[in-house]
């Protein structure tokens, strides 16, 4: 027994999942609070929903893939399953579904939910992430894609980020039905197995590849037609491709949208940073139309960044009525990684700013109510305050203040304490002077003033 009482337990965190120090922890929320900045300049509210939810809610709207290997599941009960949330939007339809008939439309909400995915941790994947989620309810025109497309852009733009560091690969997943039902003659039925096939390209070695589309489709028009669509960099690339293209398929709903939204793209001076990609169709079951991956476009890490799209019948678990969306989910470590990549992250985000927080250092331990009461009424005014407790060498105490960075020291002595009066330092200058401490907060702006303007 006390062997076992005497193992030390390993502090590592459990596999995939990572502890955030300060450092790390401020880098994070800079990054987190930058893009609250640009969902804010749109007027997205921001909403918070459970990490734990029913299973059932995910089974059926996403990807089979998802919940049954990548996710983690939880059974307390006998025959109730939870899941920690994969990713967030079966939770919004939730939620967006419980007050429906409250909410105005269009509604535009984000979030920055904990995501959890049971897979191998890689480069850019952990099986515990953040995650920031963007979406626009009951809006169904494609001005909804065209201003989730403006919100990307103006993200990666407010990071110092340019048309020839990322791009917004899109699609259009009704356009795609159109060319399997009207130019390849897909069944019905075998589809979804062409949008499998496709988002699977990436993922897999060529031989590997064409193995899997020959072990899905016999029919060679078919299996030529995955291919032009896997390749294909323009729509006029693709559609020159085929023969014999119908009337029927120029007047589809898909073909029009995707014609209509690059014009939109055009007209609103973004599309230097958007590519048309048929080979792009997202991986979950509930997308319908505009469909998207961002891509990082240095040629030593092309990498999927996040992606997202339009989905119609989301809702239709939890009610008979329609609301169409379109939004992203875009993972921070994944964006983080693409930062760093093109040093966009200033150096001195991951250190603790102290420029105005004052800093009290006392003579003795006598001092000590009086210093508590000092600091009571700076705090009240809304600056940060240190409270020396070592009441000891004031030399070291000064030193400390000085290496972490703070610009206004506060001394305090038996002397100070009964005259009511504190000996105020500027640290940038070294000047110090004794005041009544009922000065003592105009005294301090007009040091952070004078600061300010020398900087």
């Amino acid at each position: 027994m006390n062997n076992i009482m005497s193992k030390k337990l390993s502090t590592k965190p459990l596999r995939g999942m990572k502890d955030f120090y300060p450092p790390d922890l401020r880098e994070i929320n800079w990054i987190i609070d930058t893009i609250r900045d640009v969902a804010d300049l749109y007027s997205y509210e921001e909403f918070e929903s459970p990490s734990l939810e029913p299973i059932e809610i995910f089974a059926a709207k996403s990807s089979e893939e998802l919940v049954n290997e990548q996710s983690f599941i939880v059974e307390k009960k006998k025959g109730e399953k939870l899941i920690l949330i994969p990713e967030l939007t079966p939770s919004l339809a939730r939620i967006i579904t419980a007050k429906r008939q409250e909410l105005k439309k269009p509604i535009r909400w984000f979030s920055v939910p904990t995501c959890y995915r049971y897979e191998r941790p890689q480069k850019g994947r952990r099986r515990e992430f953040k995650q920031i989620n963007m979406d626009i309810l009951g809006e169904n025109s494609l001005y909804g894609d065209l201003e989730i497309f403006s919100i990307i852009v103006d993200i990666f733009s407010e990071f110092g980020a340019t048309s020839k560091q990322f791009q917004i690969y899109y699609n259009n997943r009704r356009f795609i039905d159109s060319v399997c039902e009207l130019i390849l003659q897909v069944p019905k039925e075998k589809i979804p197995l062409v949008y499998k096939i496709l988002d699977k390209a990436d993922k897999m070695e060529n031989s590997e590849y064409e193995k899997y589309v020959l072990d899905n489709f016999q029919d060679e028009i078919i299996i030529q037609g995955i291919y032009k669509l896997k390749e294909a960099n323009s729509l006029n690339d693709l559609l020159t491709q085929f023969e014999d293209i119908s009337k029927e398929f120029y007047d589809s709903k898909g073909f029009k949208e995707l014609t209509s939204f690059i014009q939109l793209l055009e007209e609103a001076r973004i599309s230097e940073y958007c590519t048309f990609s048929p080979g792009v169709v997202r991986g979950l079951d509930y997308y319908t139309g505009i469909v998207y991956e961002v891509f990082d476009t240095g040629k030593e890490n092309i990498r999927s960044i996040f992606g997202g799209g339009r989905y119609d019948d989301l809702l239709s678990l939890f009610s008979d009525e329609k609301i169409t969306g379109t939004g992203f989910g875009m993972g921070v470590l994944m964006f983080s990684l693409f930062l760093k990549t093109y040093d966009l992250i200033p150096k001195e985000i991951r250190e603790p700013d102290y420029t105005d927080t004052i800093f009290i250092a006392s003579i003795n331990e006598n001092v000590s109510e009086y210093v508590l009461k000092l600091a009571r009424m700076i705090r009240a005014e809304d600056f940060p305050c240190i409270v020396d407790y070592r009441f000891s060498n004031l030399k070291n105490q000064l030193s400390k203040a000085h290496e972490i960075g703070v610009l206004i020291v506060l001394i305090i002595g038996p002397k100070e304490m009964e005259q009511n009066e504190v000996t105020i330092r500027n640290m940038n200058t070294e000047k110090q002077e004794t005041i009544k401490n009922s000065s003592l907060i105009d005294k301090i702006y007009d040091i952070i003033d004078e600061l300010e303007t020398q900087n």
